[in-house]
């Protein structure tokens, strides 16, 4: 029996091994342009035409940290954002808009640029997702595309100009709340046939640390008023459709009444509020007992 807990302890955890993961907008930004850098000839300039993003500020940003890095790179010419800036009104297109690949070759040719780069960002589930395309002037030829998904963080927020109230409230790290559930007491000395079960009012308390998009691995402190508390270790999956968010999670730890080991698994449903999250669960608990009663 215990072999068995164990072993889908380490199932549940293997299964998110390869969990999406999404990265911050300066390491995205980072990442692309070396990316790219394989790919240029040397000696080439480059200029970074437009970027379709919510605000202007996220397009100005992205297309400024863009050409900065380029310029680093150290064997890439880069055309001056002014030079393009002076087109804008002119040939009536929008840096910060969509642009159509005949504007972007005309915008090359007038700038005296071989490779253009152009993009756009938009949410993606509870995240945005970030596409950068070169072409070649001459001839049009897409020569690299690269997509990446990026997490909220402080610079992503600001430059949105707002957090919207409907996914701030899923990056909360601390969640406390009541639950119903059921705890079995496992008793070894009689070949794991004596236990009890017990249907308790209990409580929980977490905070979860969330490295990757979906996956995440909290410290739970939950018990109930019979069995009293226990403290786990506890992988959890996230799934945050619209308003709601739906948790999938199984730990182990330590029963803090009797010493025991403790395992813990169930479904947490939350809704946002507004202010906060009201969340209802369903959790068994399972106390074994390493020692006779």
């Amino acid at each position: 029996m215990k072999k068995l807990m164990v072993l889908c302890f380490l199932v549940f955890c293997a299964a998110f091994v390869n969990a999406q993961q999404s990265v911050v907008l300066d390491d995205a930004i980072l990442d692309s342009v070396e990316f790219f850098s394989s790919r240029l000839p040397s000696g080439s300039t480059i200029a970074v035409t437009n970027f379709e993003a919510e605000t202007k500020e996220l397009s100005d940003f992205i297309i400024q940290e863009l050409l900065v890095a380029f310029a680093n790179i150290g064997n890439i010419k880069v055309v001056e954002r002014s030079r393009l800036e002076m087109l804008q009104s002119e040939l009536n297109f929008n840096m910060s808009g969509s642009v159509s690949d005949k504007t972007v070759q005309g915008i090359g040719h007038m700038i005296g640029a071989q490779i253009l780069f152009s993009g756009n960002i938009s949410q993606y589930r509870d995240m945005y997702r970030m596409r950068i395309q070169a072409i070649v002037v001459e001839t049009a030829e897409v020569i690299g595309t690269r997509t990446l998904n990026i997490k909220y963080d402080p610079t992503l927020t600001g430059l949105l100009g707002k957090i919207n109230p409907a996914d701030a409230w899923k990056y909360q790290w601390l969640y406390a709340g009541f639950n119903m559930g059921y705890t079995a007491i496992i008793n070894p000395a009689d070949d794991y046939s004596t236990y009890t079960i017990k249907i308790p009012l209990g409580f929980s308390i977490y905070a979860i640390f969330q490295p990757f998009d979906l996956f995440g691995i909290a410290l739970d402190f939950t018990g109930d008023l019979i069995e009293g508390p226990n403290i786990s270790i506890v992988p959890t999956l996230t799934i945050r459709p619209s308003k709601f968010e739906i948790d999938l999670f199984l730990g182990a730890g330590l029963n803090i009444f009797y010493g025991e080991l403790a395992f813990t698994g169930g479904g947490r449903v939350g809704y946002n509020l507004g202010p906060g999250v009201l969340y209802a669960e369903i959790r068994p608990t399972g106390i074994y007992f390493l020692s006779e009663f």
